[in-house]
């Protein structure tokens, strides 16, 4: 499979490469990693990063390329971490003759010609860097960077559960290549006075229900302070507390009478409940879109259960 994809990459011309829709730093690393170890190996390939904007990806010069409908049906498409089709932030990736998906999601569909997923880790940023090394490639700093910035991320600094020898193997390998921890970590992990107060209000309107914490934020709550993009994300600002297995945050959408969802747990398996609620994502981590006011309290009820 790894050939194969190496291959594919290899006769190919011109390859766009694809993320999911409000893509994160994994999706934007592991874009921006591999179109640029791409070009500096084949210099004489057109590469085009596609995708709408997100708040991280205007962390970044130059993340969005302009490319018409012919280009990419003449390319080979490339999606990363991506788990179904719907969530990939450019429904024009079908159009391609071509498709491959690298992923680290557990795997709910097929939609690409060569599949390689890999739902033991950590982020898509730790399965790219381990493809180098095993085939000996030497990435350059610029391209370790994006990826080390994407694995540190989506494995919250090496603090979550599926974080295993692998990933610390792909961190080395990175760290060689020339990428900087500390920039790195500034990039993912500084934040904004109005993030700071934004995530004390977070905090503040936090309910414990047996052994999970959440938190229902409305529009109002967020706008003078960020985008609805930027506030959803603010999960983690209810972790790391001793007696809480479970935490959520509900985030009212923009324009919408709905909530998203974002769920996480230390141990515990919760992705069957963001299933059912037409969410999903990996067994610790999930999110979940479109809820009512009513949903939200059934799956409060769930995780409440679920964290005793």
């Amino acid at each position: 499979m790894l050939k194969q994809i190496l291959e594919e990459i290899k006769k190919s011309n011109p390859i766009t490469i694809f993320r999911h829709q409000l893509a994160d730093m994994d999706a934007m690393g592991s874009q921006l990693g591999l179109s640029t170890w791409i070009k500096e190996t084949y210099p004489e390939k057109e590469v085009y990063n596609v995708g709408f904007p997100s708040p991280v990806s205007e962390k970044f010069e130059h993340s969005i390329d302009e490319v018409s409908d012919e280009i990419i049906a003449s390319s080979l498409a490339i999606v990363l971490d991506t788990s179904n089709a719907s969530r990939v932030s450019d429904p024009r990736f079908q159009l391609a003759k071509r498709k491959i998906r690298i992923d680290h999601h557990v795997k709910i569909e097929s939609f690409c010609d060569l599949e390689w997923i890999d739902d033991k880790a950590s982020a898509t940023c730790e399965m790219l860097p381990l493809f180098f090394k095993e085939n000996q490639i030497q990435i350059s700093s610029k391209a370790a960077q994006y990826f080390y910035c994407g694995l540190i991320a989506d494995n919250i600094r090496f603090s979550i559960s599926n974080v295993r020898k692998e990933t610390f193997e792909a961190a080395g390998y990175l760290i060689e290549c020339g990428a900087n921890v500390l920039k790195a970590n500034e990039l993912n992990f500084s934040i904004s006075m109005s993030d700071y107060q934004y995530e004390n209000m977070v905090r503040n309107r936090s309910v414990r229900k047996e052994n999970c914490l959440y938190s229902i934020m409305e529009t109002e709550d967020y706008i003078p302070y960020q985008s609805y993009e930027n506030a959803k994300d603010k999960v983690y600002v209810l972790s790391g507390i001793n007696e809480i297995e479970i935490w959520a945050l509900f985030t009212h959408m923009k324009d919408s009478n709905l909530y998203s969802c974002s769920l996480r747990s230390k141990q515990k398996n919760i992705r069957d409940i963001a299933s059912s609620f037409n969410g999903g994502g990996h067994e610790c981590a999930c999110g979940i879109k479109n809820l009512t006011i009513e949903q939200v309290y059934e799956i409060i009820e769930q995780i409440a259960q679920r964290s005793k």
